[in-house]
């Protein structure tokens, strides 16, 4: 639980450093987790972060519904009650309706923040965000002196090493350019530019930052500058939101794992519930046979005592051997029906061991780890299956890398087959039946049996041998 939570708040801080696909993989780790245990708290926290990321992507419909969920979780876990915790959600509502342009729902979402803020009395310096946010608006919707006045009065209470001063100077640049003062936004443009470079935060808002200097420079026929911060916006914009880019292919690519780790695990449960009632079924049966036998054997037993006196003890002994008989055939039909409650059994593991992989995020989960190392099913057999095939495709890589390399384990020769199909982390973990973090150790090991030097890509040496 703590974990999920520290999971959830460092993937705010990787929103703000750029880094969006870890940041979606922690989020959408937390929301899975949620499930098992049952906890909105949990849901409602994964789905405002969610909101902001779906956002920076221009995915509308995502965002609104994630806000809906926000509202709807948080509703659940009785937070709302919290005044603080309340107005936080309505002013990340605000801030997404207005990212995607419904500047209406933003600002009530905004005013219903900053009410609840003011009914209790909040500080200055803890509705600051709030007041931005506020003034921005005012920008947007061209109320230019109402904003000129809130940013100038934040300016005075907060010094250049806050955590929202980039925020405001570029807001105040914006606020000049719609008032036709180039030379002032220009200078607050720089200045945000200046601080995001020391706090090494809101890296996408740097790439907007340059483009908009860049053309208040070529407007002053500061060409060489403009021409300098066009590219370098260009660059960083692609590096961080081009689909092509190598940080966002993965994301761009990635499926709502989510809802299919949810369908995966609704069908596991009604077949385990499924053969259970099979098993059940079975059982009662026996049981039914059973007692229909002894019924009979205690039928025999009389008439035969009471007619065959003489031959009690011939009775008897057949009677004990036909017990024994009756006993010994249901007990093979028991264990008949075990060992088939095996195989069920262990065909449900595999299927639980892949839903325990599509629902595995976390690189440090023990538990999840623990379950894993107890189901072990057919993994050779997928192995050699997956090898053949390999090298059905790939004939040379094996001898290629042999030569090349005489010290490799066997391990080290699936790892580098893996990293030849440019499997990633995750996936190579549930093939391997491994936690993502014991792949990253394999791969530091390996590139040290390569002898590869720290500036060597794995993945371009192993591709070209």
């Amino acid at each position: 639980m703590k974990k999920i939570e520290i999971d959830l708040k460092y993937s705010k801080q990787l929103i703000t450093i750029a880094n969006y696909p870890e940041a979606y993989d922690k989020i959408w780790d937390a929301l899975i987790a949620s499930d098992s245990l049952k906890n909105p708290v949990i849901k409602y926290k994964a789905y405002q972060n969610l909101s902001l990321l779906y956002s920076i992507f221009y995915k509308n419909k995502k965002a609104i519904s994630a806000i809906d969920s926000m509202f709807l979780y948080a509703y659940k876990s009785n937070v709302l009650k919290n005044i603080n915790i309340k107005s936080d959600l309505y002013y990340t509502a605000a801030l997404t309706y207005r990212m995607n342009e419904n500047y209406s729902e933003a600002k009530r979402n905004l005013d219903i923040s900053e009410h609840l803020l003011d009914s209790i009395n909040s500080t200055f310096n803890r509705k600051i965000y709030v007041l931005t946010e506020k003034a921005h608006m005012y920008t947007l919707t061209n109320k230019y002196e109402e904003s000129e006045k809130i940013l100038t009065k934040i300016l005075k209470e907060i010094s250049e090493g806050h955590n929202y001063a980039s925020i405001i100077y570029s807001m105040l640049g914006d606020l000049y350019v719609k008032k036709n003062e180039s030379l002032k936004a220009l200078t607050f443009y720089n200045k945000s530019l200046k601080i995001i470079s020391k706090q090494h935060k809101r890296i996408g808002l740097q790439v907007s930052l340059l483009e908009k200097a860049a053309k208040i420079n070529h407007q002053l026929e500061n060409y060489k500058l403009a021409y300098q911060q066009v590219n370098e916006s260009k660059v960083l914009g692609d590096s961080l939101f081009g689909s092509q880019s190598i940080q966002n292919k993965q994301l761009f690519e990635i499926k709502d794992s989510y809802r299919n780790t949810l369908v995966k695990n609704n069908k596991i449960k009604k077949e385990q519930e499924l053969k259970l009632i099979k098993a059940e079924k079975e059982k009662l049966n026996l049981q039914l046979i059973f007692s229909v036998v002894l019924v009979v054997i205690t039928i025999l037993v009389s008439f035969f005592g009471i007619r065959l006196t003489r031959k009690k003890m011939v009775v008897e002994k057949k009677l004990l051997t036909e017990r024994a008989n009756a006993e010994l055939e249901i007990k093979k039909k028991e264990l008949a029906v075990t060992a088939l409650q095996l195989i069920e059994k262990d065909k449900l593991l595999e299927e639980i061991k892949k839903g325990l992989e599509e629902i595995k995020r976390d690189k440090d989960d023990t538990f999840v780890e623990q379950i894993k190392s107890t189901i072990n099913v057919n993994s050779a057999k997928t192995w050699e299956e997956f090898e053949t095939r390999f090298i059905q495709v790939n004939n040379s890589f094996y001898e290629s890398l042999g030569q090349k390399h005489t010290n490799l384990s066997r391990n080290e020769l699936k790892l580098c087959a893996l990293v030849k199909l440019n499997f990633s982390t995750k996936e190579m973990s549930q093939l391997l039946g491994v936690s993502a973090d014991s792949v990253n150790k394999a791969r530091y090991r390996l590139r040290k049996k390569l002898e590869l030097k720290r500036d060597d890509n794995l993945v371009t040496y192993i591709n070209s041998i």
